[in-house]
């Protein structure tokens, strides 16, 4: 089974984070975002990078064929 990322929580924690690292921006560019949010984004590339290698590999799979 599938596993979807773009779904409503994702985009909210998305927008969490861009709302939070500008807010808290010092002049260093340093900021502070949460924890959760930021897993939550790493985890759902995480789960669109695995699923673009699974996607190559069948294609070049497929095209030895």
């Amino acid at each position: 089974m599938p596993i979807t990322t773009d779904t409503p929580a994702t985009r909210d924690a998305l927008a969490r984070l861009n709302n939070d690292a500008i807010n808290s921006m010092d002049n260093e560019g340093n900021c502070t975002v949460k924890v959760s949010d930021l897993s939550t984004l790493l985890a759902a590339y995480k789960i669109e990078l695995n699923k673009a290698r699974s996607l190559k590999k069948s294609l070049s799979e497929t095209s030895e064929v």
